[in-house]
């Protein structure tokens, strides 16, 4: 099922990357989010909350990032920092590879991601991840898409939505992006 579901994700990604280079700039790095976030547990009800973050990125080529984000969901905080690596598909996509220290509520550990920013017009980027979390005890295998549009080179509206094996999270944010679109 993964096997094929990543073999899919490819073909989708080298078919949007023909396509949209030659319609959009390359997605931004260097940017602050932050919005309200809604986690629906298996079986549970859904707690909601806040967020906040950025990512900035660095190197000769600008093909590295760093990231930190912060919130409260439930009365319960939350926090994650990491890097990660961008870049490979041209002007108007990048694969992404990313990992991260993350603490909810007390209880960390990590995450590692890859997934695809993709600039499908001059002012909208479609994202997609396959995301692994790992908590103490606790893990989790998860799919994320999301889409960002701006209204301006600076300012911008977006969304996500994370599927995961014991919980799923959407999210609704505003993001100003520094530079790099």
């Amino acid at each position: 099922m993964l096997r094929a579901t990543l073999r899919t994700l490819l073909v989708l990604v080298l078919l949007m990357v023909g396509v949209g280079s030659a319609l959009a700039q390359a997605p931004g790095w260097k940017y602050v989010e932050a919005g309200f976030t809604s986690i629906n547990p298996d079986g549970g009800d859904s707690v909601d909350g806040w967020f906040g973050g950025g990512s900035w990125e660095f190197g000769s080529k600008n093909l590295f990032h760093v990231f930190a984000e912060f919130g409260e969901v439930d009365s319960e905080g939350q926090w994650a920092a990491g890097g990660g690596w961008h870049g490979l598909l041209g002007e108007a996509a990048d694969i992404v590879a990313e990992a991260a220290f993350v603490d909810f509520d007390e209880v960390d550990g990590f995450r590692v991601s890859g997934g695809v920013r993709w600039m499908l017009l001059t002012r909208l980027e479609l994202n997609g991840y396959v995301n692994y979390t790992d908590l103490d005890s606790f893990d989790q295998t998860s799919f994320e898409i999301g889409a960002v549009f701006d209204f301006t080179k600076r300012l911008g509206v977006g969304a996500s939505y994370d599927k995961g094996d014991d919980f799923d999270t959407a999210r609704a944010f505003l993001r100003y992006n520094f530079g790099g679109r």
